[in-house]
């Protein structure tokens, strides 16, 4: 079954060119065009199309907008095209970021030079957004997410609270007062003979005596449990001496030690289709103070990495940038692949990472490769991995990940459910130690940070 695509996009020569591409594959029916956002509103209505080409910028509509009004009215697959510009780079990530799937750059010197594998790739494109079963169950898990910070999560419910001390100055009951017996305890054969009785009856005790032996008693305690207060005084008073002393240390060390430790060296994450998305939802969640780096391989073209990453570093509490070469990597920072080109890592030590920025081998189809990246962090010795593959087309990533397996590394994959596109997931997944939905990846990462 063919799938249905609409294509918008303001400019006549720009839609032919798409169709033709499109009528090159048995794949792909074009069902309508549109010249502006609010005609691929109405036609997204009336049509349903599997799949929609969107052109950034347009009259009586963007194609911010109508991401937006799509995925209210009709949630559908949006494939972007967008200009070779940081303009363009800012305006396609906002579309992302209201439902868009993936974009491709609108670069028509490209398409001249390298027409088959450009038609190759958007038709490719577009026959796996239109199979998507995300899309067809929703949008919503699709969409970055909000994320709570730890701060508002709900805290276990306390324990009951413990019995409450009993007072020292509780009630002491008083010694019983001698009676003498009754005539009706006496035996009757019994008399009673002065000369009999051992010792004389005891004396009446006045109420006044049982008041003072009661004082005597209530002093007695009171004094114990002061006793008992300055000791536990004494005893706060060397905690808190030993408490300054342990903040003081720590704080000395706290300059070159990061805060909590883990069993890994370095998160590195590979994604495809999806991935801008996927990518925000993860970093955003990340506290500052994670013990480690991270590097992304996210495929994507030169100019967009850069947006990226500024847009990711405005909006997390991590530090994210675009990688240069030669630089050394730090714990709490997060270093995109710059599009078009290829990064690989090398370790001096366990903790002391350097990164080479490098031009891609015409042979390698995907800048950056996420098998580069992985590849050269299975060669560098002593460390440990935790490495993770997001939704997107392909099997780039597979056979990294096998390397860093056969080292020792950990290897999580999306899961099905969450991922725009299920192929590089799925690749991985026999590899895989967990499979995890894309809300559950960031705090399954923190739990790894032992405090």
């Amino acid at each position: 079954m063919s799938v249905k695509v609409l294509i918008v996009d303001d400019s006549t020569f720009y839609r032919k060119r798409l169709r033709e591409m499109f009528d090159t594959d048995p794949g792909i029916q074009v069902i309508g065009e549109a010249h502006n956002g609010q005609a691929a509103v109405d036609l997204t209505r009336s049509l349903r199309p599997d799949v929609i080409t969107m052109d950034v910028e347009m009259p009586v509509m963007g194609g911010i907008e109508a991401v937006k009004k799509i995925m209210e009215v009709c949630p559908t697959p949006v494939l972007m095209f967008s200009s070779l510009t940081e303009e363009g780079a800012r305006e396609t990530f906002e579309a992302l970021s209201y439902g868009a799937a993936d974009f491709l750059p609108k670069d028509f010197s490209g398409i001249a030079r390298r027409k088959s594998q450009v038609v190759e790739e958007i038709c490719s494109k577009v026959k796996a957004l239109g199979t998507s079963s995300l899309y067809r169950r929703g949008i919503t898990a699709a969409r970055p997410r909000p994320l709570n910070s730890e701060s508002s999560v709900r805290p276990d419910r306390p324990a009951a609270a413990a019995e409450p001390e009993r007072s020292a100055f509780r009630r002491v009951p008083a010694a019983p007062l001698p009676q003498a017996a009754s005539p009706a305890s006496r035996p009757a054969d019994t008399a009673i003979r002065p000369e009999a009785s051992v010792s004389a009856p005891a004396a009446p005790v006045s109420r006044g005596q049982r008041a003072l032996e009661k004082m005597s008693r209530v002093e007695s305690r009171l004094e114990a449990l002061i006793n008992r207060k300055k000791a536990e005084l004494n005893a706060l008073n060397n905690l808190r001496i030993s408490q300054e002393t342990r903040n003081a240390h720590l704080q000395h060390i706290k300059s070159f030690a990061p805060e909590g430790s883990t069993d890994y060296q370095i998160l590195a994450i590979g994604s495809s289709t999806g991935g801008p998305n996927a990518l925000q939802a993860i970093i955003t969640a990340l506290p500052g103070t994670i013990p480690f780096p991270v590097v992304i391989a996210q495929h994507m073209t030169g100019l967009f990495t850069r947006s990226f990453a500024e847009r990711l570093n405005n909006l997390a509490e991590v530090t994210v940038k675009e990688a240069e070469n030669g630089e050394q990597l730090k714990p709490g920072c997060v270093y995109i692949a710059p599009g078009g080109q290829q990064i690989t890592i090398t370790a001096r030590s366990a903790r002391n990472f350097r990164i080479s920025v490098i031009e891609s081998p015409p042979e390698v189809y995907y800048r950056p490769s996420v098998d580069i990246l992985m590849g050269s962090l299975s060669r560098c010795s002593n460390i440990r991995v935790l490495a993770i593959i997001l939704t997107g087309m392909g099997q780039d990533g597979k056979m990294g990940c096998k390397l860093l397996r056969e080292k020792g590394s950990e290897i999580w994959a999306q899961d099905e459910f969450t991922s725009v596109i299920y192929g590089m997931p799925r690749a991985v997944a026999g590899l895989a130690s967990r499979i995890l939905p894309l809300q559950d990846i960031a705090r399954e990462i923190i739990k790894t940070i032992k405090k």
